[in-house]
């Protein structure tokens, strides 16, 4: 770390500190529950833990022993009669301050699915669901763009302290990220039906550093399920490294896999008028640690330091929590939060912009970054496995892919700053689909398909 790089990540650390604690306190009575923010929840549970064992309280060690952590099985009560069997969709948390693009893209399908004549039930699994349901059935209907409310949907409390949650012994399970297939896992003795599907969004198991929690969520793949892959790229990480069950073959080929859209309606490039002003935007996850928050900032202060931005036509920017605070990376440059945007604001928010630093230590590409590139920025982020360069840049050729290392970092702002100082006008451009009803009009009958097909005891991926 070079000199002077401590103080910058001070700056970000302590206006943070404050509102973590606000978070923990706020937290502790569904600590165990709330698994939304599962890295600063594990966290906070380690550590608790660890403390009530060293001051030898007996019932710290038996909390471990009766369950592991992240990990809460939903309490079912299962039977038959309760009519037409149903996808239930294993959500963390039905609450509108829960929704984020992953949720999103999970309730955005299954909504379709529903529409399509499969009967669904959203268990909210982590959370109890918002008391008022009708800003959730609205959101349903945004995400999706299935514009009315469906009579084959509920929204149901998986975390009740007093009922059980029902389940027909003909249902399917539809699992959205490795702790709630933890959950499916517990019930599928009771199942007739033992296979489940998996939307899979990310590599989980990197979210965390070795331990139990990575153990837990790369088990998940070597469950009997049917696979839902968000992007090729992660598709070809499972199965280029041989993860789970990605190693057979015949599970590979036969598994599902779709790449995002990026709604060209906001994400596009706007004529906007000359100026000799110039924003840099910093997707900043201080919490997110596959964001390399450290690593992004650090690289911003160097490109400051040599210069970059001593032209003073340059406003910086963080944006991606809600408790960044502003920091000074040299004696003339600061870079600033913006508050917390709606989508629509956020998408104006890039056409405005000229260059974007959004890291993502993952096979797969973030959003943001294919955002950033789809509305003319210069959209500066890290290669990963197969997530390379090359099919990246294949993606839009507004995206500077480098390897994950300050120098690499610092040179590529350095080319993104002298270009849009050289040229202001910008070429948007993405090969992803431009909506999502392109994404999902081939994937949703081929679902509807394995339903059928699983329900029928014919499995649902051939394997």
């Amino acid at each position: 770390m070079a000199p002077g790089d401590g103080h910058v990540m001070e700056a970000f650390r302590r206006g943070r500190r404050v509102a973590t604690r606000i978070v923990h306190v706020a937290l502790r009575p569904v600590r165990r529950a709330a698994r939304v923010a599962s890295l600063v929840l594990e966290r906070t549970w380690q550590a608790g833990l660890a403390g009530r064992r060293a001051a030898g309280d007996p019932a710290a060690m038996q909390e471990v022993i009766d369950s592991l952590p992240n990990v809460v099985p939903v309490n079912f009560a299962f039977m038959r009669g309760l009519g037409d069997p149903r996808l239930n969709v294993m959500i963390p948390g039905m609450a509108m301050w829960a929704m984020s693009g992953g949720p999103n893209t999970a309730l955005n399908l299954t909504y379709r699915l529903a529409e399509a004549g499969v009967p669904v039930r959203y268990i909210s699994t982590d959370i109890p669901p918002d008391a008022d349901h009708d800003p959730l059935w609205e959101h349903l209907q945004t995400v999706s763009g299935v514009q009315k409310r469906l009579d084959n949907v509920d929204i149901v409390n998986g975390r009740s302290a007093v009922a059980a949650t029902k389940i027909a012994r003909d249902d399917i399970f539809f699992g959205t990220a490795w702790w709630t297939v933890q959950m499916i896992k517990h019930a599928l003795p009771e199942m007739r039906l033992k296979r489940f599907f998996y939307l899979i969004q990310d590599f989980e198991p990197g979210f965390y550093p070795w331990s139990t929690v990575h153990a837990l969520a790369l088990e998940t793949y070597d469950l009997d399920y049917t696979p839902i892959v968000n992007e090729a790229l992660l598709l070809d990480h499972l199965v280029e490294h041989r993860i789970g069950r990605f190693a057979e073959p015949r599970f590979a080929a036969a598994g599902m896999s779709f790449d995002p859209a990026v709604d060209s309606e906001l994400f596009h490039a706007d004529d906007r008028p000359a100026t000799d002003e110039r924003t840099l935007l910093f997707y900043a996850r201080p919490d997110a640690p596959r964001n390399l928050f450290e690593l992004g900032l650090v690289a911003l202060k160097r490109a400051a330091d040599r210069g970059a931005f001593s032209s003073g036509r340059w406003n910086l920017h963080s944006m991606g929590e809600r408790d960044l605070r502003p920091a000074r990376l040299s004696k003339d440059v600061v870079i600033t939060p913006v508050e917390w945007l709606t989508y629509r604001e956020y998408a104006r928010l890039l056409r405005g912009s000229d260059v974007g630093l959004a890291l993502m230590l993952s096979p797969h590409t973030g959003y943001p970054a294919i955002e950033m590139a789809a509305c003319g920025m210069c959209a500066i982020t890290n290669t990963y496995s197969v997530k390379t360069g090359d099919r990246l840049r294949a993606i839009s050729p507004n995206i500077d892919a480098v390897p994950p290392v300050a120098e690499e970092l610092v040179a590529a702002i350095e080319r993104a700053v002298a270009a849009a100082e050289a040229d202001g006008t910008r070429k948007g451009g993405c090969s992803l689909p431009s909506s999502w009803d392109d994404v999902f009009d081939g994937l949703v009958p081929r679902l509807v398909e394995a339903i059928a097909l699983a329900q029928r005891g014919g499995g649902a991926d051939g394997g």
